[in-house]
């Protein structure tokens, strides 16, 4: 449950709330109900009402976590106790939450509720247990793979310095390149013709970074430049033409990169998100689930609620 904050955030759940207990059916998913109540328990605001596009977030929430719980018990035989779902709750918030943060601000400040962290607690646990499940039947990396996984943690643990000078034509990069072997100073030149106006107004210097972060082309002339020698040919990516100045470049130690049983783990991960992820969609699909019509429509893939759209207010808080 490291990921609780990337989570909310993913969902985009900054929802306002409704506080009142409405028997009101919203939804049902195989048969069982999901009542406007239960979705109003997950929302958290001081708004007197809701509007529809917010309760159908809401919904949506509610909606896989139905499907997700059923199906990780009738497909694994997983179960998360009350008292289990509530220690992970309870080991959120006491890893997450700022030093003399009470529970209450915790919730607040994430736009979340009670309710919805219990759930949040509830999928993690699940969603341990079906990877532990997952990781049993994934096959051993090939040799290849392996060496990819390699050049992959090379390339992230490896940091560059590089300035350039982005112009719009060959012919342009040309005509930098030229004026560069006359003896004018790159910087200048990068503020005068550069047209990434963030580095350029900065003498052309990017922030140092690993070279992954960048387009192929650029990233690969930033590994293959003389550090402190303008690269001897302009490079063309999306962007435009590049004239590259490597300034300074950091590669990881032997001792530095994972082993090779850490990089079998990691592409293991790699098979085991992909197996979950496929298992997700499957049971998105295969679930029989209804949206009442003033709430919205369902759509399996991806899983959301549409709200309807009016956009008037669905519902209102209580005192």
């Amino acid at each position: 449950m490291k990921k609780l904050v990337s989570l909310v955030v993913l969902g985009a759940l900054l929802l306002a709330a409704c506080g009142g207990g409405s028997g009101a059916v919203a939804a049902t998913v195989d048969g069982t109900d999901i009542t406007v109540g239960e979705v109003e328990s997950l929302i958290s605001t001081e708004a007197e009402t809701v509007s529809k596009a917010q309760f159908a977030e809401a919904l949506t929430y509610a909606i896989q976590w139905d499907v997700l719980f059923a199906a990780a018990e009738a497909d694994y035989g997983l179960v998360a106790t009350d008292e289990e779902v509530e220690a992970e709750a309870n080991r959120i918030y006491d890893e997450f939450a700022a030093e003399g943060e009470t529970r209450e601000t915790f919730l607040s400040q994430r736009g979340i509720t009670e309710a919805f962290l219990t759930n949040i607690a509830h999928q993690g646990l699940l969603d341990l247990g079906i990877r532990e499940i997952l990781v049993e039947d994934v096959p051993e990396p090939t040799r290849e793979e392996l060496d990819t996984a390699r050049e992959n943690a090379v390339l992230s643990q490896t940091e560059v310095c590089v300035s350039h000078i982005l112009v719009a034509t060959e012919e342009e990069a040309d005509d930098v390149m030229a004026r560069l072997g006359e003896g004018e100073e790159f910087g200048v030149l990068a503020m005068e013709l550069s047209t990434d106006t963030g580095s350029g107004a900065n003498n052309g210097i990017l922030p140092c970074s690993p070279p992954n972060g960048y387009v192929e082309p650029f990233q690969d002339a930033t590994l293959d430049a003389t550090v402190g020698e303008v690269y001897p040919d302009p490079v063309e990516s999306e962007f435009g033409w590049h004239v590259i100045l490597v300034t300074d470049r950091t590669e990881p130690t032997e001792e530095e990169l994972p082993t090779d049983e850490e990089l079998a783990e990691g592409v293991r991960g790699t098979y085991v998100v992909e197996d979950l992820q496929e298992w997700f969609n499957t049971v998105m699909e295969a679930a029989d689930v209804t949206v009442e019509e003033e709430y919205g429509t369902w759509s399996p893939n991806p899983p959301t609620v549409t709200p309807p759209v009016d956009g008037s207010t669905s519902t209102t808080t209580s005192e």
